[in-house]
């Protein structure tokens, strides 16, 4: 009976991980706030060659516990019925409330820049120049990408690669990140909730297989790499995330028209309108802030856990 509670703990936990994925917004760090970080990158990282030997050996209980697989799979079966959820709820916001969704995601993106530049810990003229690098490179792409879908296999498998980033970096949104390439809508709101119905299953499977595959090989592969770089150049990482974070807001403007390849960019009718949209502005950097809190009550208090581990009971012998 625990142990179907801890399962049932760790899937909602992965449930609140994926419906977070889908928004602009990094899901690694709403798994620092659910306290499940580490055991998850851990659990990643232990998907190695040498501990899939003891799976082909039949060492099944050895190989459980040194990749953790009970836990990962019930995150991961969470994050995908979380992810499924969200989307069809985000198909019919993106549909009827366009203008005032997309000015949530402003402020999501805007305050989640906030929260990864206050990360940098030295800001000098190197970092500086990183920063408006990646920003300049990702604002070009943004006013010139292509307003149409991309279903190339290959380049769905690279969406799958850096949509899971948001997954291992916190501060870092993978869903962002798919906006400014173009095909956030093709597999959130078009292919995941593709899956709900038979009619339109092969359909969402087509587009998803490929994403997949490429989030797939991210999480086991690039997380090392990720990890060496959060390491070693840290600040300039950040850095270059803070550039192009910025420099694609224009991919979530609500005041646009796609004509050709260019985007046309309105300015805001004063009226009714704009002070909602406002309003979700701040209502999604809010959310952001919130969760930045919530992180640093949970660092803390690991950190307090750790310094002052509680004083084991001793149970006195009766004679």
């Amino acid at each position: 009976m625990l142990n179907l509670w801890y399962s049932i703990k760790f899937f909602i936990k992965g449930m609140i991980m994926g419906a977070i994925n889908v928004f602009p917004i990094s899901s690694g760090t709403i798994s620092l706030v659910l306290g499940v970080y580490e055991r998850f990158i851990n659990a990643i990282n232990a998907l190695r060659i040498k501990n899939f030997k003891l799976l082909f050996n039949g060492k099944y209980s050895e190989f459980a516990r040194r990749t953790d697989i009970k836990f990962l799979l019930t995150i991961v079966l969470g994050i995908i019925a979380g992810m499924v959820l969200t989307a069809l709820f985000l198909k019919q916001t993106l549909k009827s409330y366009e203008v005032f969704t997309w000015s949530f995601f402003i402020g999501l993106i805007t305050a989640s820049v906030v929260y990864v530049a206050k990360r940098i810990e030295k800001v000098n003229t190197k970092n500086i120049i990183l920063a408006v690098i990646g920003m300049a490179i990702s604002f070009f792409l943004s006013i010139k990408a292509n307003p149409y879908s991309n279903n190339n296999f290959l380049y769905l498998f690279l969406c799958g690669v850096v949509g899971a980033t948001g997954m291992i970096v916190p501060g870092v949104s993978g869903s962002h990140l798919m906006l400014l390439m173009g095909n956030y809508e093709l597999i959130v709101t078009d292919a995941i909730p593709s899956l709900t119905k038979l009619s339109t299953f092969g359909h969402g499977a087509a587009i998803l297989g490929p994403f997949l595959l490429g989030a797939l090989v991210s999480l086991v592969f690039f997380s090392h790499l990720l990890s060496w770089l959060m390491r070693d150049y840290r600040d300039g990482t950040l850095a270059v995330l803070v550039g192009f974070m910025l420099g694609s807001l224009p991919v979530v403007y609500p005041w646009k028209e796609a004509v050709g390849t260019d985007f046309i960019f309105e300015l805001p009718p004063r009226n009714l309108e704009l002070l909602m949209a406002l309003i979700m502005v701040a209502l999604g950097a809010a959310s952001v802030y919130l969760i930045e809190v919530m992180a640093r009550h949970t660092k803390k208090k690991q950190t307090e856990r750790l310094q002052h581990p509680k004083p084991k009971k001793h149970v006195k012998k009766t004679q």
